[in-house]
């Protein structure tokens, strides 16, 4: 079981039973179909949406629904006991690189090396689906080096920034 939570809105328990998929215990009477590894189709009451990951780091994504961006934040099993037993601050991972979670253009870099980043800050601008994305540090750590330039195009893992 995992628990999803878009904003300020309600946690979504979502469980993935025999008979079928569950949100809040209650069975998900639509379809989703796989389309690659980072899209979706979801069919629920005669409407199509269209769900694109755009970005993901660790438990937290960026998700594209009919031309809308969503954030999430993802808790499993794991991360729900650690909670209940009060131990759910965790040191901030160790970061090494950031890479491009798809293919795209370098529009703006904000950081340079040397910089001491936090988690959450912003590091660069990619436009990529005619929408800008910007890519945020997924934990603390100083800038070692910036790989790309702007207005040069990336790959979809290629790495972008690295840190020490």
């Amino acid at each position: 079981m995992i628990e999803i939570k878009a904003g300020d809105t309600d946690k979504i328990k979502v469980q993935n039973k025999k008979d079928g998929v569950y949100l809040n215990d209650k069975l998900f009477d639509g379809e989703v179909i796989k389309i690659d590894d980072s899209s979706f189709k979801v069919f629920k009451s005669n409407k199509i949406f269209r769900v694109d990951v755009v970005e993901r780091v660790g438990k937290e994504m960026k998700l594209k629904v009919n031309d809308h961006l969503i954030e999430v934040s993802i808790t499993d099993h794991i991360d729900q006991i650690l909670d209940k037993l009060g131990m759910n601050i965790a040191a901030s991972a160790a970061v090494k690189d950031v890479k491009a979670p798809m293919p795209g253009s370098i529009l703006n870099i904000i950081v340079a090396q040397g910089d001491e980043v936090k988690e959450g800050d912003q590091l660069l601008v990619l436009e990529a689906m005619k929408m800008e994305n910007v890519i945020k540090s997924p934990g603390e750590g100083k800038v070692a080096k910036v790989h790309i330039a702007e207005k040069e195009n990336v790959e979809k893992n290629q790495v972008l920034i690295s840190f020490e």
